[in-house]
């Protein structure tokens, strides 16, 4: 089987494998009133009043290996291959704990964001990693300036894995509290990786077969 066609075959598994339902012990939950969200909570989960939930996940297959991806997409703070910069950081960078502020652009305006990384783990050999972040508790909710909204709490896991020797397959996924639709995870998060394999592109890191990206989104009626 030829290489573009096993990464084909095996980003359409894990793509599937994501999207699957929760087993039936986990859907009678889903509808706890009770089930707040955070970081461990079940999804879809309770947002504060005022705030809709939404979910949304990207894919995409870099055809580099893991540890050239890794160092284009892992730092937490210089991650400049998104188009955002941290312009204030505290801890190190990529250890549980370290936060990073970003003058975040939305639909209702420049945003004051303050993000907590809560874990982040490694494979030196084979260069997967994972990382999750979130809007740092203390500084929710996040008002918008026209008074009529909130960010009410996100969070984000990014994960890249090694597949073949030249075939990373990237899982970023986010789930949100936030008053309409101030952002389009979707099409910030497609960006975002077209532009990481644009940078391994021009450093000649592009040796197997790239899947460009694409993502699933639901939004729920807010309270």
């Amino acid at each position: 089987m030829k290489a573009s066609t096993r990464a084909l075959a095996t980003f359409a598994l894990l793509a599937s494998s994501a999207l699957a339902a929760p087993p039936p012990s986990s859907q009678s939950h889903r509808k706890d009133s009770d089930n707040k969200c955070s970081a461990t909570s079940l999804l879809p989960c309770t947002c504060p009043n005022g705030t809709t939930y939404r979910e949304s996940v990207t894919f995409s297959v870099i055809g580099a290996a893991a540890n050239d991806v890794k160092d284009v997409i892992s730092s937490y703070f210089k991650p400049s291959w998104l188009g955002v910069t941290p312009y204030s950081t505290i801890g190190t960078d990529n250890v549980v704990g370290a936060i990073r502020t970003s003058k975040l652009p939305t639909l209702v305006g420049i945003y004051d964001i303050t993000e907590l990384l809560t874990r982040y783990d490694e494979d030196p050999k084979f260069g997967s990693f994972v990382q999750k972040f979130e809007q740092e508790d203390k500084t929710v909710p996040v008002l918008y300036h026209n008074g009529t909204g909130e960010f009410g709490g996100y969070w984000v896991t990014l994960s890249a894995q090694y597949i073949f020797q030249y075939e990373t397959a990237i899982t970023w996924s986010v789930y949100a509290c936030e008053t309409g639709y101030p952002r389009n995870f979707a099409h910030f998060h497609e960006e975002a990786l077209k532009n990481a394999t644009d940078i391994l592109t021009k450093a000649d890191k592009i040796k197997g077969k790239n899947v460009d990206p694409y993502s699933v989104q639901t939004f729920l009626n807010g309270s």
